[in-house]
Formats: structure tokens, C-alpha cells, sequence
């Protein structure tokens, strides 16, 4: 197995036994984890042929429901603290929101999970070149881990274009004007087992090619320092440090290293690795 099939692997390790699906109307929402199912059916939740179904109410209903049911996983010791920021909960990736969970919950629920990954690049006489953020040092999630240069989640009332923008300036310093130069590129999913539950992750990429005399800056406290690297340095990092980058971080770059040729279909594993970076998530 090559180093770029190893994110493949630990991104989707999932066993759909390990978990109860959860549903609105027909259709599939979320994925628990059995001892949270068993307290779900206290909180509005009803129990039909091994799957759990909420009632289609209202978005406030619905929310409501969910952060009742949240903070009763909370006093069990069987969810995380809320980060005070609203996901919304979607029936597929591109339909209109029918609730808002807190995002410190989505793991637990399983809800599908938005956001982007954007590669910045810089093309020069010599090559190719990337930048790589490095996470700061006191961050809850993953510190001092090496990142893509902007990522963020996709929270709930803000469409993927200001979203881009936004996250571009808080965690970059990239003017709207430059940011808006982004060109979209596709998306990536993957379902992944995780001890607080399930991420239902599906995240847009963006490829934004920067001339060689801009130089991001943190802004936001989220990002330590930033390096410009050869893109064969950055191959090498993710081929064979699997520790070096936030895990999900890779797929974005092994993503753009198989669309730039980087990656080519000489690679043994190259289908795998290509298809690989879409899995189903309904």
C-alpha cells in the first residue's frame, strides 16, 4: 500500500454495524452510535425496524428537538461542549436546511458535514510550489499539525462562496478580491469512525494560484505561521510522514496532486487513489 492509499484507508474506516442510521421522512440524516441511540428514543426520538426517526416539524421544532436531545447526551458524558457555531442538518449535500444542530454535536449525530480545503499555489520559473499553514500550537484540534493553506467548516446560513471569502481573510489575510479568484474544483467525501461517533465529511476544493509576491498572514489565531514549499516537498511529507499534516488535509492535496498530474496513471495505485476520494455518504 502506497503512503497516499493510507489516508484513503484511515479516512474511511467505517462499519456501518457499529452505528444506527437516523431519519426524517424516508430520509437518512444521520448515524449514531448504538449507546447513543439508546438515549436518543428519550428526546423525541422514535424507533422503527432498527432505524430512528424524528417527525417532519418545523425548522424551529426540529432544532429545538435536537439541541434537547444534544444536551441530554451532554449530561450523560456522551457529547462534546457546544462551540456555539449552527450546522445545518441536510437530507444531501445541495438541498435547503430542515434544522440547526451545534457543531460540537455533529460528530455524535452523524450529520452530513460541510466545509472546503483550498490549496494555494504559486507557479514559478522553477516549479511548482505550495503553501502550507502550520495549526497554532493551542488549538483544541489538531495543534501545531500542518494544514492546507485556508480550510473551514460550513456553518449554517452562509453560502460556500462568502463562506470561501470569509475563512480566506480570517485565516490568510487574502483580500475578497484575490480570494474570489479561486477556482472550484470538485469535492471530496468520506465517512470516518471516530470514538465521539461518525464524520459524514463532504468538503469543497479550491485551487487559488497566488502570484509569487503575496505572503498570507494569520489573522485569526488559528494558523501559527505559513511556508512556501516545492510541491515535490509536500509529495514527500504526505507519502511518508502520515503524522505531519491534519488528517483530512491530505485528501485535499493528494486531490490536486492526481488533477495536476502530479500523481500520474503510471502510479500503481493510481485508480484507488483517485476514486478513492469520493465514497458515497448516502
Amino acid at each position: 500500500m502506497s503512503g497516499y492509499l493510507h489516508y484513503l484507508k484511515v479516512c474511511n474506516a467505517f462499519n456501518p454495524a457499529d452505528y444506527r442510521p437516523w431519519s426524517i421522512s424516508g430520509a437518512l440524516i444521520g448515524q449514531v452510535r448504538h449507546p447513543v441511540a439508546g438515549h436518543l428514543t428519550r428526546f423525541g426520538f422514535a424507533e422503527q425496524d432498527g432505524v430512528l426517526t424524528l417527525p417532519p416539524t418545523s425548522f424551529e421544532e426540529l432544532s429545538g428537538t435536537l439541541e434537547t436531545a444534544a444536551n441530554g447526551l451532554r449530561a450523560a458524558g456522551l457529547a462534546a461542549k457546544p462551540r456555539d457555531e449552527l450546522y445545518p442538518l441536510l437530507a444531501h449535500p445541495d438541498s435547503a436546511p430542515l434544522a440547526a444542530l451545534d457543531r460540537g454535536a455533529a460528530t455524535e449525530f452523524g450529520i452530513l458535514n460541510r466545509g472546503f480545503h483550498l490549496n494555494g499555489i504559486v507557479r514559478r520559473v522553477d516549479g511548482t510550489f505550495m503553501w502550507v499553514a502550520r495549526r497554532a500550537r493551542n488549538k483544541s484540534t489538531y495543534p501545531g499539525k500542518l494544514d492546507n493553506m485556508v480550510a473551514g467548516g460550513h456553518p449554517l446560513g452562509i453560502s460556500p462562496f462568502d463562506n470561501l471569502l470569509k475563512e480566506c481573510h480570517e485565516e490568510a489575510g487574502i483580500p475578497p478580491e484575490i480570494a474570489a479568484t479561486a477556482r472550484p474544483t470538485g469535492t471530496i467525501s468520506y465517512q470516518m469512525a471516530v470514538p465521539a461517533g461518525l464524520r459524514r465529511h463532504m468538503f469543497y476544493t479550491y485551487d487559488l494560484e497566488l502570484d509569487p509576491s503575496f505572503i498570507p498572514q494569520p489573522l485569526d489565531g488559528e494558523v501559527e505561521s505559513f511556508e512556501l514549499l516545492p510541491i515535490g516537498q509536500v509529495m514527500e511529507i504526505v507519502e511518508n510522514d502520515p503524522d505531519a499534516f491534519k488528517y483530512n488535509c491530505n485528501l485535499a492535496i493528494i486531490d490536486f496532486l492526481v488533477r495536476h498530474g502530479f500523481i500520474a496513471p503510471d502510479h500503481p495505485d493510481y485508480f484507488e487513489i483517485a476514486s478513492g476520494l469520493r465514497q458515497p455518504l448516502f
